[in-house]
């Protein structure tokens, strides 16, 4: 099916339409993230309203965590940018601290609606926000705060495979629903499936003016973030490697890892992290 064909079936698109305050699907587009933030520093506020998106099959230049590329064959993966303006009942703005916490929130929407595809195995957050199946990634997502036109904005992006085979995996620690067990995934329902947990989860994490404690955010993310509990590697940016176990999530949205030397904890708020097969992980 080429590229104009695909346009025309995905921009009918209407689970997702019927969630999303604007849905642009795209042909082709080299960033999602990159296209989404152009516009929005170069249109009318009121044409990029609260979670409005911009979607392709077809990026060509993606961007992942730690300045990677991510990219991935015409009609084999979903690139998905969502506009967040944040907006409190008390009209304040969020505290910086609360910016960081989109990303994770974005992994956990997408790792619930993952799992309400049949035949794939559980999927779960990867800190701070890779979603994994079979400690496999089958989506990454990458967050971004807008500067420039209008009021403070975020684009979240997020980047699932489809459809890839085992021959056109990125790397091999990677997966795709179809390899996960989908017989057919369907872009429509995921997609949809995905802005439902997504706007659910936000809209109550800004009616709790960014408190991860009384909004039960912090609760949810640490009961789906299949990182804790395991022995962990992280990679710091220092070039430094902390090796130990990922103990809980601080308010702040950082990972606390207890080393492995037995030092005091380290709340590590950005990093690589590999998960570590051993014998007491069970993996």
């Amino acid at each position: 099916m080429h590229r104009e064909t695909r346009q025309n079936v995905h921009m009918t698109f209407p689970l997702t339409s019927a969630r999303a305050s604007r849905l642009e699907w795209m042909a082709t587009v080299g960033s999602t993230n990159t296209e989404l933030a152009r516009r929005v520093n170069s249109e009318p506020v009121e044409q990029w309203p609260h979670l409005a998106v911009l979607a392709t099959d077809d990026q060509t230049a993606g961007k992942g965590r730690l300045g990677r590329d991510w990219s991935a064959p015409a009609g084999s993966s979903l690139a998905i940018s969502v506009l967040v303006r944040p907006s409190t009942p008390s009209g304040r703005p969020l505290n910086p601290e609360a910016l960081g916490w989109f990303g994770l929130l974005a992994g956990l929407a997408m790792a619930r609606a993952c799992n309400t595809i049949s035949g794939v195995s559980e999927a779960t957050l990867k800190w701070p926000n890779d979603v994994l199946i079979e400690n496999r990634k089958v989506c990454g997502v990458l967050s971004e705060v807008v500067v420039g036109n209008g009021p403070l904005a975020i684009i979240v992006g997020a980047g699932i495979n489809m459809t890839l085979t085992e021959e056109l995996l990125p790397v091999p620690t990677a997966t795709s629903l179809a390899l996960a067990g989908a017989t057919d995934p369907e872009a429509d329902a995921i997609l949809a499936a995905y802005l439902d947990e997504f706007s659910r989860l936000v809209g109550v994490f800004l009616a709790a003016e960014g408190d991860v404690h009384s909004s039960g955010i912090l609760t949810a993310v640490t009961q789906e973030c299949g990182t804790l509990g395991r022995s962990v590697r992280v990679e710091l940016p220092d070039g430094n490697q902390l090796v130990g176990t990922a103990s809980a999530i601080a308010a702040s949205g950082a990972i606390v890892v207890t080393p492995a030397d037995g030092t005091d904890n380290v709340e590590v708020a950005a990093g690589d992290v590999t998960h570590l097969r051993v014998i007491m992980d069970g993996a």
